[in-house]
């Protein structure tokens, strides 16, 4: 950027500078001929006489130009110079503001609109570091009351279920058994809202991925065995696709295989192909669909569908995406055919060698 700047304003002065001098030049030197030439037939004087003069002249006006020049040179460097330094060095600023170093402010000092500039410049840039250290400081304090939480409601939790189990073996009143079974069904609920919030937690915080070559269809294979009563249900219709992928991938398939068990009572079908060097996954259900206004809401923390009988709080996509996006993938979703929803998981085959370090 920088050659390229100077150069543009170094060659635009020039111009703007010799191009009227060597005009000027041109046509003085132009007049000065046709006078002698007027000379030569008007005094009789010789033409070698006159030439002689006219030689003399255009020698001393090529030598001051010349010199002019080479003084417009001097002055260019030093204009463009005072321009252009401190445009780059506000770039340099910028470049090093957005990777979050804050201290490293350049000091304008030209007495017009870039010494502005950069005073405004530093102005955000103090406002940026203060707000980012603000936001770093909540985030924190965020991490540490949500930890405490989950981790003393999960004490709570098993207390609860503890006791309802123990209640449930020894009681023989029916309608006392509807009531526990009622509140160990909520006790679950409550442990996976929490198990859910300590994932997504992990994963805002930064974690960093260990990728290995992995057979996709085997991690189908291990996802599906989980759903031991609804295997049935669920159709691999994909082949032996092979990626560089996190374990974390996972509970990716777990948890859109999962959505299209509960969203829908008709089989479940997962596909899949390789397209120009990435590996797409697609899980297919014939269920309601999603409007298209909730396409992208979908995928939101805490956004969920109204479904009678569906559990979850609306973290679990909301961690499909952010598990994809560190694999440097996307998901979406689209309509399926003839209902029904698809969601698609676009995920490169092969990882660049600094993926580790992604986060």
């Amino acid at each position: 950027m920088r050659v390229k700047l100077f150069t543009k304003v170094f060659v635009l002065f020039l111009l703007l500078s010799i191009l009227p001098l060597i005009i000027v030049g041109a046509r003085i030197s132009l007049v000065n001929y046709m006078a002698l030439q007027e000379l030569v037939t008007q005094a009789g004087l010789s033409e070698q006489m006159v030439y002689a003069i006219f030689e003399q002249t255009l020698r001393e006006a090529v030598t001051y130009t010349v010199y002019v020049i080479i003084i417009v040179v001097i002055i260019a460097i030093f204009f463009t110079a005072s321009i252009v330094g401190p445009v780059e060095r506000l770039r340099i600023a910028t470049n090093k503001l957005s990777r979050g170093e804050y201290s490293d402010i350049p000091e304008v000092k030209t007495g017009d609109e870039l010494e502005s500039l950069a005073d405004s410049f530093r102005t955000m840039a103090e406002k940026l570091r203060s707000t980012m250290e603000e936001l770093e400081q909540a985030n924190t304090q965020k991490r540490v009351f949500l930890d405490i939480m989950c981790h003393d409601l999960s004490n709570y939790v098993s207390i609860i279920g503890g006791f309802t189990t123990l209640m449930a073996e020894k009681e023989t009143d029916p309608d006392k058994l509807r009531i526990l079974g009622i509140i160990s069904r909520n006790v679950r609920k409550i442990e996976e809202v929490l198990e859910d919030a300590r994932r997504f937690a992990r994963l805002e915080r930064g974690t960093a991925m260990k990728f290995r070559e992995r057979n996709l269809r085997a991690m189908f294979e291990s996802v599906r065995s989980v759903f031991a009563e609804e295997q049935h249900r669920i159709k691999l219709r994909l082949p032996e696709l092979t990626a560089e992928v996190d374990d974390l991938m996972e509970d990716v398939f777990l948890n859109l295989i999962s959505n299209a068990l509960k969203y829908s009572e008709h089989e479940v079908v997962v596909e899949g192909e390789e397209r120009n060097g990435n590996v797409r996954i697609m899980v297919r259900d014939y269920g309601e669909g999603i409007p298209d206004e909730h396409k992208q809401l979908i995928f939101e923390r805490f956004w969920r569908r109204e479904k009678e009988g569906v559990r979850g709080v609306g973290l679990g996509l909301a961690i499909v995406r952010s598990i994809v996006e560190m694999h440097g993938g996307r998901i979406w979703v689209e309509d399926n055919s003839p209902k029904g929803s698809v969601f698609i998981v676009d995920i490169p085959k092969k990882q660049p060698k600094d993926a580790s370090e992604r986060k």
